[in-house]
């Protein structure tokens, strides 16, 4: 029911979101209580999302949501950005975090492990990921390619690289 609801909710947003310069990247729902509809939100412009931002989505999100009435019980809205050490849920993300530390859990294993530490290393392709996979700290030199299909999660490491990059604007 969640995911069906989250499509749902995608579908109305999307548009709105996208014209605004925004990109909706996840939505988390939960029932407990009056239930929570929590919107993780990008800047297209891969600019940091400010408070400004979140009220602004907040008021948007608020409108379309009550004028489609998908969602039939009562609920409190959040928006919030995918933070610095952020999943990886959309094949761009791999390509734009490039070079950067990632923790990666397959459904199908790749050289006996379906739990992966690795350096992102792009995109091969329409359809797959590449990495390094990490040993002893330091990235193989051989480059692993994956199906972005066989990817269950995908998680940025917070290193001091990441931090600095964040911190300088360069991601």
């Amino acid at each position: 029911m969640n995911n069906v609801l989250s499509e749902q909710i995608a579908e109305i947003l999307n548009p709105s979101l996208g014209a605004e310069g925004y990109e909706l990247v996840e939505i988390n729902l939960s029932q407990m209580g009056n239930g929570i509809v929590q919107l993780v939100v990008e800047r297209l412009d891969t600019k940091s999302i400010t408070i400004d931002d979140c009220v602004q989505i907040t008021k948007l999100a608020a409108v379309r949501l009550d004028i489609e009435d998908i969602i039939k019980h009562a609920y409190n809205l959040e928006v919030t950005s995918p933070g610095i050490d952020r999943k990886l849920n959309k094949l761009s993300h791999f390509m734009h975090y490039e070079g950067f530390d990632a923790n990666i859990e397959l459904r199908s294993p790749v050289g006996g492990r379906t739990k992966i530490k690795c350096q992102l290393g792009g995109v091969s392709g329409n359809e797959a990921i590449k990495f390094r996979m990490i040993e002893n700290g330091e990235p193989k030199k051989e480059e692993v390619i994956v199906d972005f299909s066989n990817i269950r999660r995908a998680k940025l490491i917070l290193t001091d690289k990441l931090i600095n990059a964040s911190q300088n604007n360069q991601i």
